[in-house]
């Protein structure tokens, strides 16, 4: 029998039973275990994922152009540090429980991810919430902005919550005129729709001492602007150590915001002595009595206690005389 009869043999008593089948089945497609393999297994996975990213970019663009919105998987939104605006944590309680339990209403904005995927405009919360409750996916319209564009035109749809803190417009508007430098205050303020004078109280933030900003990097709804203000007139003024203290009072809730202006304007009172005069009496080269005069009061000081008592009496007649001239000056 030849090698080729005998495996043909071997191999004929080899039997597949409906065990086998199911337990093949139960396991699936297992991963390549080779180098070359699972390079080929990568490829293949990244240009799947490539082309579903392509296709979900033309189903954004389709829903754009026809006001609508798509379901995109929450693994491809990314966030870019500065976009987010700050929500209270009872805040987001209530939006992530009202999400549990209704449909969203303001899709997430969201521009194509030169690295794969898609960047976050706006709507990081309602996100964050998705991912919390277990949601795969979360309706999602397109944005076809630049970065910087994106970043401005989040900052601008933030402007007008009612909970964006007065410290997050601020960091927002310097970056925007330190961005755009061909740019002034009152061009500035103009695009955002704002009072230019309201513009200039939030951006005095900046004559705050590091020490603050740094404090309100951490606790953005520490400080409003109106209180931000007088607390930068008195760091120019050179009291930007009382607001250092002020502020970390404010911190520990030890203090309000007013009481914290307060406390920066209250000068310390130094208590100066009161001016003296006075002359002295000589007996020969010695001083016999050494006369101090302050306001309403006089100090005698003599040698002794012995010419102390010697001159009381005089001293005594001699005051009970100007007492009775003042008072028969009185009546007449």
């Amino acid at each position: 029998m030849s090698l080729r009869e005998k495996l043909a043999a071997k191999a004929g008593n080899i039997k597949v039973t409906a065990e086998d089948l199911e337990k093949a089945a139960a396991r699936g497609p297992q991963a390549p275990r080779t180098a070359p393999g699972q390079l080929m297994h990568m490829q293949g996975k990244v240009e799947r994922q490539a082309n579903e990213i392509a296709q979900l970019r033309a189903e954004l663009e389709s829903a754009r152009v026809s006001g609508g919105a798509v379901d995109v998987p929450i693994d491809q939104l990314h966030e870019v540090p500065g976009r987010r605006r700050f929500m209270p944590p009872e805040k987001y309680v209530e939006l992530r429980e009202n999400l549990r339990h209704n449909k969203l209403v303001h899709p997430v904005i969201v521009c194509p991810r030169p690295a794969g995927g898609f960047e976050i405009v706006s709507g990081h919360h309602r996100t964050d919430a998705y991912r919390e409750l277990g949601r795969d996916h979360i309706r999602c319209v397109l944005g076809e902005l630049s970065s910087d564009e994106a970043d401005t035109g989040a900052f601008y749809a933030n402007l007008m919550q009612s909970d964006l803190t007065d410290f997050e417009k601020f960091r927002k508007f310097d970056e925007l005129l330190l961005r755009s430098p061909d740019k002034t205050q009152a061009a500035i303020a103009e695009q955002a729709g704002v009072p230019v004078s309201t513009l200039s109280e939030i951006l005095s933030f900046r004559n705050l001492p590091p020490e603050v900003l740094s404090l309100l990097d951490s606790r953005p709804d520490l400080l409003g602007s109106n209180a931000g203000a007088e607390l930068a007139r008195a760091t120019k003024d050179g009291r930007g150590d009382r607001v250092v203290e002020a502020v970390k009072l404010l911190a520990e809730k030890k203090i309000d915001q007013q009481q914290a202006v307060r406390m920066t304007k209250a000068e310390q009172v130094k208590t100066r002595p009161a001016a003296s005069t006075g002359f002295k009496i000589k007996a020969g080269k010695a001083t016999w009595c050494d006369v101090r005069i302050a306001k309403k009061v006089m100090r005698i000081e003599f040698r002794s206690e012995e010419e102390a008592e010697a001159a009381q009496s005089a001293i005594r007649e001699h005051l009970e005389g100007l007492a009775k001239a003042a008072s028969e000056d009185a009546k007449s």
